[in-house]
Protein backbone atom coordinates (compact mmCIF):
# COMPACT_ATOMS: atom_id res chain seq x y z
CA UNK A 1 0.00 0.00 0.00
CA UNK A 2 1.96 3.30 -1.21
CA UNK A 3 1.82 6.28 1.59
CA UNK A 4 -0.20 8.29 -0.22
CA UNK A 5 -2.86 6.54 -0.46
CA UNK A 6 -5.57 8.15 1.13
CA UNK A 7 -5.55 11.08 -1.30
CA UNK A 8 -5.65 8.64 -4.80
CA UNK A 9 -9.23 8.45 -6.15
CA UNK A 10 -11.94 7.98 -5.30
CA UNK A 11 -11.28 10.30 -1.54
CA UNK A 12 -14.42 8.32 -0.22
CA UNK A 13 -14.76 7.25 3.17
CA UNK A 14 -16.25 4.05 2.87
CA UNK A 15 -14.18 2.93 -0.52
CA UNK A 16 -10.78 4.21 2.01
CA UNK A 17 -12.30 1.87 4.36
CA UNK A 18 -12.44 -1.44 2.70
CA UNK A 19 -8.52 -0.53 1.13
CA UNK A 20 -7.39 -0.12 5.18
CA UNK A 21 -9.19 -3.10 6.43
CA UNK A 22 -8.14 -5.41 3.74
CA UNK A 23 -4.51 -4.42 4.24
CA UNK A 24 -4.80 -4.92 7.39
CA UNK A 25 -6.93 -8.21 7.34
CA UNK A 26 -3.57 -9.61 5.34
CA UNK A 27 -1.32 -8.25 7.99
CA UNK A 28 -3.48 -9.16 10.94
CA UNK A 29 -3.30 -13.07 8.95
CA UNK A 30 0.59 -12.54 9.08
CA UNK A 31 1.01 -11.30 12.91
CA UNK A 32 -1.75 -14.12 14.22
CA UNK A 33 1.14 -16.92 12.60
CA UNK A 34 3.84 -14.73 14.23
CA UNK A 35 5.70 -13.76 11.03
CA UNK A 36 6.96 -10.63 12.25
CA UNK A 37 9.02 -8.96 9.47
CA UNK A 38 8.38 -6.43 7.32
CA UNK A 39 4.29 -5.98 8.62
CA UNK A 40 6.25 -4.18 11.59
CA UNK A 41 8.04 -1.63 9.21
CA UNK A 42 5.09 -1.03 7.35
CA UNK A 43 2.85 -0.56 10.16
CA UNK A 44 5.22 1.95 11.22
CA UNK A 45 5.49 3.57 7.97
CA UNK A 46 1.83 3.88 7.87
CA UNK A 47 1.05 5.11 11.32
CA UNK A 48 3.47 7.45 11.40
CA UNK A 49 1.96 8.76 7.92
CA UNK A 50 -1.42 9.16 8.99
CA UNK A 51 -0.53 11.15 11.97
CA UNK A 52 1.79 13.80 9.96
CA UNK A 53 -1.18 13.67 7.66
CA UNK A 54 -3.48 14.96 11.21
CA UNK A 55 -1.13 17.28 12.64
CA UNK A 56 0.75 19.10 9.58
CA UNK A 57 -1.50 17.92 6.47
CA UNK A 58 2.00 16.35 4.72
CA UNK A 59 2.50 12.48 3.94
CA UNK A 60 5.53 10.31 3.70
CA UNK A 61 7.62 8.98 0.57
CA UNK A 62 9.94 6.33 1.25
CA UNK A 63 13.34 7.25 -1.16
CA UNK A 64 14.51 3.39 -1.33
CA UNK A 65 13.30 -0.08 -2.17
CA UNK A 66 13.91 -2.16 0.86
CA UNK A 67 15.93 -5.30 -0.26
CA UNK A 68 15.61 -7.60 2.65
CA UNK A 69 12.62 -8.65 4.98
CA UNK A 70 13.73 -7.07 7.76
CA UNK A 71 15.02 -3.80 6.63
CA UNK A 72 15.42 -0.98 8.87
CA UNK A 73 13.43 2.68 7.33
CA UNK A 74 15.40 5.29 8.74
CA UNK A 75 14.33 8.61 9.39
CA UNK A 76 17.14 10.04 6.45
CA UNK A 77 14.79 7.21 3.67
CA UNK A 78 11.70 9.45 4.41
CA UNK A 79 10.83 12.80 2.89
CA UNK A 80 7.78 15.06 3.71
CA UNK A 81 5.67 16.64 1.15
CA UNK A 82 2.21 18.46 0.78
CA UNK A 83 -0.99 17.12 0.13
CA UNK A 84 -2.24 18.15 -3.21
CA UNK A 85 -4.89 20.76 -3.42
CA UNK A 86 -8.29 19.28 -2.15
CA UNK A 87 -11.75 21.11 -2.10
CA UNK A 88 -13.45 21.83 0.61
CA UNK A 89 -15.54 18.53 1.17
CA UNK A 90 -12.60 16.32 0.21
CA UNK A 91 -10.37 17.77 3.08
CA UNK A 92 -13.57 16.60 5.57
CA UNK A 93 -13.35 13.10 4.15
CA UNK A 94 -9.81 13.11 4.23
CA UNK A 95 -9.78 14.01 8.31
CA UNK A 96 -12.42 11.30 8.60
CA UNK A 97 -10.10 9.02 6.69
CA UNK A 98 -7.05 9.72 8.60
CA UNK A 99 -9.14 9.63 12.00
CA UNK A 100 -10.50 5.96 11.69
CA UNK A 101 -7.04 4.75 9.81
CA UNK A 102 -4.75 6.01 12.86
CA UNK A 103 -6.88 4.16 15.10
CA UNK A 104 -6.76 0.80 12.98
CA UNK A 105 -2.91 0.87 12.28
CA UNK A 106 -2.45 1.75 15.98
CA UNK A 107 -4.32 -1.43 17.16
CA UNK A 108 -2.11 -3.14 14.80
CA UNK A 109 1.12 -1.74 15.29
CA UNK A 110 0.21 -2.30 19.33
CA UNK A 111 0.03 -6.03 18.31
CA UNK A 112 3.44 -6.03 16.24
CA UNK A 113 4.96 -4.73 18.76
CA UNK A 114 3.59 -7.40 21.31
CA UNK A 115 5.07 -9.83 19.62
CA UNK A 116 8.00 -8.49 19.24
CA UNK A 117 8.23 -7.98 22.83
CA UNK A 118 7.60 -11.40 23.07
CA UNK A 119 9.82 -13.08 20.70
CA UNK A 120 12.99 -10.88 22.15
CA UNK A 121 12.75 -12.24 25.14
CA UNK A 122 12.72 -15.26 24.01
CA UNK A 123 15.58 -15.18 22.54
CA UNK A 124 19.09 -14.82 23.47
CA UNK A 125 22.97 -14.52 22.99
CA UNK A 126 25.49 -17.34 24.67
CA UNK A 127 29.08 -16.70 23.70
CA UNK A 128 31.27 -19.57 22.89
CA UNK A 129 34.40 -17.84 22.65
CA UNK A 130 36.36 -14.87 22.15
CA UNK A 131 33.81 -12.75 24.42
CA UNK A 132 35.82 -9.57 24.62
CA UNK A 133 36.84 -9.96 20.30
CA UNK A 134 34.31 -7.49 19.67
CA UNK A 135 35.64 -4.10 18.16
CA UNK A 136 36.14 -5.77 14.59
CA UNK A 137 32.17 -5.68 14.71
CA UNK A 138 32.25 -9.18 13.28
CA UNK A 139 31.77 -12.43 14.03
CA UNK A 140 30.29 -16.12 13.94
CA UNK A 141 27.09 -17.33 15.18
CA UNK A 142 24.86 -20.88 15.35
CA UNK A 143 21.05 -20.95 14.89
CA UNK A 144 18.75 -24.24 14.83
CA UNK A 145 16.35 -24.41 12.12
CA UNK A 146 13.87 -26.86 11.64
CA UNK A 147 15.98 -29.35 14.28
CA UNK A 148 19.59 -28.46 12.00
CA UNK A 149 22.36 -26.36 13.23
CA UNK A 150 23.48 -23.65 10.94
CA UNK A 151 26.93 -21.81 10.95
CA UNK A 152 26.16 -17.70 9.77
CA UNK A 153 28.94 -14.90 9.71
CA UNK A 154 28.04 -11.63 10.56
CA UNK A 155 29.44 -7.49 10.19
CA UNK A 156 28.16 -4.79 11.97
CA UNK A 157 28.19 -1.81 9.16
CA UNK A 158 27.56 1.66 9.25
CA UNK A 159 24.32 2.33 7.08
CA UNK A 160 25.23 5.54 5.48
CA UNK A 161 27.96 7.65 5.80
CA UNK A 162 25.63 10.76 6.74
CA UNK A 163 23.93 8.95 9.47
CA UNK A 164 25.22 7.23 12.90
CA UNK A 165 22.76 4.28 12.20
CA UNK A 166 24.20 0.41 12.21
CA UNK A 167 23.35 -2.78 10.71
CA UNK A 168 23.83 -6.50 11.15
CA UNK A 169 24.46 -8.14 7.59
CA UNK A 170 24.42 -12.30 7.78
CA UNK A 171 25.41 -14.97 5.66
CA UNK A 172 24.68 -18.11 6.05
CA UNK A 173 27.70 -20.60 5.78
CA UNK A 174 26.81 -24.18 6.30
CA UNK A 175 24.84 -26.54 8.57
CA UNK A 176 27.20 -28.03 11.22
CA UNK A 177 27.18 -30.74 13.56
CA UNK A 178 28.94 -29.06 17.11
CA UNK A 179 31.09 -26.22 17.92
CA UNK A 180 34.53 -27.02 16.36
CA UNK A 181 35.59 -24.83 13.35
CA UNK A 182 37.80 -25.80 11.09
CA UNK A 183 38.67 -24.71 7.31
CA UNK A 184 37.08 -27.07 5.31
CA UNK A 185 33.93 -24.99 6.44
CA UNK A 186 35.07 -22.24 4.35
CA UNK A 187 36.66 -23.35 1.55
CA UNK A 188 35.03 -22.33 -1.79
CA UNK A 189 32.90 -20.05 -0.03
CA UNK A 190 32.12 -16.40 -0.87
CA UNK A 191 32.04 -14.71 2.70
CA UNK A 192 31.46 -11.31 4.20
CA UNK A 193 34.28 -11.52 6.42
CA UNK A 194 37.74 -11.11 4.62
CA UNK A 195 39.98 -13.87 4.72
CA UNK A 196 37.66 -15.84 6.84
CA UNK A 197 38.77 -19.72 6.29
CA UNK A 198 42.26 -18.57 7.39
CA UNK A 199 42.42 -20.52 10.94
CA UNK A 200 43.90 -17.14 12.15
CA UNK A 201 40.89 -14.86 11.66
CA UNK A 202 37.86 -17.62 12.52
CA UNK A 203 39.75 -18.24 15.54
CA UNK A 204 39.73 -15.00 16.66
CA UNK A 205 36.06 -13.88 16.40
CA UNK A 206 33.68 -13.61 18.39
CA UNK A 207 31.35 -16.77 18.15
CA UNK A 208 28.01 -17.04 19.51
CA UNK A 209 25.33 -19.33 19.66
CA UNK A 210 21.55 -18.27 19.53
CA UNK A 211 18.82 -19.72 21.77
CA UNK A 212 15.24 -19.65 21.04
CA UNK A 213 12.82 -22.45 21.20
CA UNK A 214 11.72 -22.62 18.00
CA UNK A 215 8.08 -21.51 18.47
CA UNK A 216 8.16 -18.74 15.82
CA UNK A 217 8.74 -18.52 12.13
CA UNK A 218 12.42 -18.45 11.12
CA UNK A 219 13.11 -15.93 8.30
CA UNK A 220 10.24 -13.29 8.99
CA UNK A 221 10.52 -13.43 12.77
CA UNK A 222 13.72 -15.69 14.36
CA UNK A 223 16.33 -14.61 11.99
CA UNK A 224 15.45 -10.65 12.61
CA UNK A 225 15.65 -10.50 15.91
CA UNK A 226 18.94 -12.62 16.09
CA UNK A 227 20.37 -9.76 13.96
CA UNK A 228 18.93 -6.91 16.53
CA UNK A 229 20.46 -9.34 19.39
CA UNK A 230 24.16 -9.63 17.83
CA UNK A 231 24.34 -5.58 16.70
CA UNK A 232 22.56 -4.37 20.21
CA UNK A 233 25.49 -6.57 21.90
CA UNK A 234 28.56 -5.70 19.78
CA UNK A 235 27.58 -1.56 20.19
CA UNK A 236 26.96 -1.96 24.15
CA UNK A 237 30.13 -3.89 24.53
CA UNK A 238 32.20 -0.99 22.73
CA UNK A 239 30.10 1.46 24.73
CA UNK A 240 30.96 -0.47 28.12
CA UNK A 241 34.61 -0.65 27.08
CA UNK A 242 35.05 3.32 25.80
CA UNK A 243 33.23 4.04 29.46
CA UNK A 244 36.02 1.72 31.36
CA UNK A 245 39.17 3.04 29.02
CA UNK A 246 37.61 6.62 30.15
CA UNK A 247 37.41 6.01 34.03
CA UNK A 248 41.04 3.70 33.70
CA UNK A 249 42.47 7.59 32.51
Amino acid sequence: MDTNWVFQEPIDFEHKQYILLAYLQKIEKELNSFKLYPNFQFLSLHLANINLLLQKGQYLSLTKNLKEKDEEILISDLVSQEIPLLSGQNILELYKICKFSSEKLQSSFDHAKAIWELVNDSVSLSVIKNEKNFEEKQGLFIIEEKGKKYLYEFIIKQIKKEVMDNKCCVKKICEIDDFKLKPDLFENKKTLIKNLKEPNVYNNLIFFKVNHNNNFPYSETLLPITKRKILNYILQSKILNYVKLTKSI
